[in-house]
């Protein structure tokens, strides 16, 4: 099987699995950083994933779908921000600049993994679905990058 033959429903379980795994790898820092704003953000990156996973979670409900689909037809901006930052692994020592680079990159990933599968579906329901959790990770990542740049370019 190929991603281009993922039925709707695997494609939703896709996604919800990729938020587990990221809430799952902020949450596994967390409990070893000791910075306060660190763990805030750390927290709130959990948080938001958590959000992600369910709000995948109600597309399986009966008709969920179709209505999200129908309103997410807005282009996202991607401000780039994060695409030539250095990441470095996320361990105990790890300050927030850390945290949004590798949260910004994970974002990116997932974008350019829907993207490609939404290029590649043979059916042009789950082609939709793929843009749409596409465009749905390219607003995070665009999230993480105006709070980078409100936290690290900005002037004072």
């Amino acid at each position: 099987m190929t991603y281009a033959d993922l039925t709707l429903e695997q494609v939703i379980q896709l996604g919800i699995q990729r938020e587990i795994e990221a809430r799952e790898l902020y949450l596994s820092v967390l409990a070893r950083v000791d910075e306060q704003v660190v763990q805030d953000v750390l927290r709130e990156l959990a948080a938001q994933e958590e959000g992600h996973r369910r709000s995948l979670q109600l597309l399986l409900d009966e008709g969920a779908l179709e209505r999200r689909l129908a309103a997410s037809r807005r282009p996202v901006e991607d401000l780039h921000l994060t695409d030539y930052l250095e990441e470095t692994p996320l361990d105990e020592h790890a300050d927030v600049q850390q945290v949004l680079i590798v949260a910004g990159k994970r974002e990116a990933t997932s974008h350019a993994l829907y993207s490609v599968f939404a290029k590649v579906a043979a059916d042009a329901e789950v082609m939709n679905l793929f843009e749409y959790l596409a465009a749905q990770e390219l607003e995070h990542k665009q999230r993480i990058e105006r709070l980078y740049d409100d936290l690290f370019y900005r002037e004072n």
